[in-house]
């Protein structure tokens, strides 16, 4: 009785286990999101000045043929933004409903074209978009700022970096980092001094 009473918890323990394993599989939740390109795409596109763009090529572009991005927050685009221009922050800018509006416009042919406060900002949202396949996507190299409460925006002429991180990178991905290892320098050895004892002098014997 008491082997068949084991062996029924046994398989119950069993049953229980395997059930948590199918609720799992069953309620495990997928990714939103996918990168679909790698680190060497990535450069690429980090090399082709091709993506950047001024105010003046802006003007020239046909209305409804772009999507303007304000990657700000959401207090600072309310205080005044471009005209056209739809919020979406940039640490937002995965939720589902900010992606669609992007995936949608991408998919009719749309150029996707996002500014911040500057360049450099806008650029993280640029290549994240990237990376998740919107590859019709613009940097518009602009500052964005108040003076006397009003907003202003003005081109920025994005200089050449004193380093090319880019290459660096590339670099760092092909070549074996070289170990260095430094030689110990053998410091000379001391010769050891030996002392003897001083010999003490013998009293003369004898007396008066």
């Amino acid at each position: 009785m008491k082997e068949l009473e084991k062996t029924k918890r046994i398989s119950i323990s069993a049953i229980l286990f395997l059930l948590v394993l199918v609720v799992g599989f069953v309620t495990i939740r997928k990714p939103d999101v996918f990168f679909t390109k790698d680190s060497d795409h990535t450069l690429q596109f980090l090399n082709d000045d091709a993506y950047i763009i001024q105010l003046d090529s802006l003007a020239l572009m046909e209305k409804g043929s772009y999507l303007l991005i304000d990657n700000r927050s959401n207090f600072e685009y309310t205080k005044g933004h471009m005209v056209d221009a739809v919020n979406i922050p940039q640490n937002q800018i995965l939720k589902k409903e900010y992606l669609d509006v992007i995936k949608n416009a991408a998919a009719n042919n749309k150029t996707i074209i996002i500014y911040n406060e500057t360049p450099e900002i806008a650029n993280n949202s640029c290549l994240l978009l990237y990376q998740l396949g919107i590859e019709n996507l613009k940097l518009l190299a602009v500052d964005a700022y108040y003076q006397s409460e009003t907003f202003k925006i003005v081109d920025n002429t994005i200089e050449d970096p004193l380093y090319d991180y880019a290459q660096t990178m590339k670099e760092a991905g092909i070549a074996p980092v070289k170990k260095i290892i430094q030689k110990q320098k053998t410091l000379p050895q001391k010769k050891k001094v030996v002392t003897k004892p001083k010999k003490k002098k013998k009293m003369p014997e004898g007396g008066c």
